[in-house]
């Protein structure tokens, strides 16, 4: 069996392109394109690494005179707090999010339970972060067993 094609001109993957009119600069730049893709993809994980050096040598550079990376204690327990409040009310409002689409896929007759566990996951995590941050700011956190008696 043959196929239609030609025995003087044998099958390759580039064919397809050649045939075409394009013009010889055309398909010469689309060969260096690709030849700087390869050669791209080539010197990538050394480009990276010396980025990498890069960014931690400048950061030794950036510290106070006294040596302290991070300043006063207060100011780093500031930026921890300061961090844990921004990931409850972030988490919350994942909480939020998910509960809509959990309802909007309810609504539409498609799987909602992966959102609904999603949901239940941010807002039970979120309380956690939230009696944290309490803690953290020094607040008194009671457990009310009576249940208001």
């Amino acid at each position: 069996m043959q196929t239609e094609q030609s025995l003087s001109q044998p099958f390759t993957q580039f064919t397809s392109i050649t045939n075409h009119r394009a013009q010889p600069y055309l398909l010469r730049f689309g060969d260096t394109l690709i030849r700087c893709a390869q050669w791209i993809h080539l010197i990538e994980p050394l480009a990276i690494l010396a980025g990498w050096l890069l960014t931690f040598s400048l950061s030794a550079f950036a510290q106070a005179p006294a040596g302290g990376i991070f300043g006063s204690d207060q100011q780093v327990g500031n930026a921890i707090r300061e961090g844990i409040k921004w990931g409850r009310n972030l988490l919350f409002l994942m909480g939020i999010i998910f509960v809509g689409w959990a309802v909007l896929n309810y609504g539409t007759e498609k799987p909602a339970t992966k959102q609904l566990i999603a949901a239940i996951g941010c807002f039970a995590f979120g309380g956690i972060v939230a009696l944290v941050f309490s803690i953290s700011q020094g607040n008194a956190v009671n457990f009310d067993t009576g249940f208001g008696n």
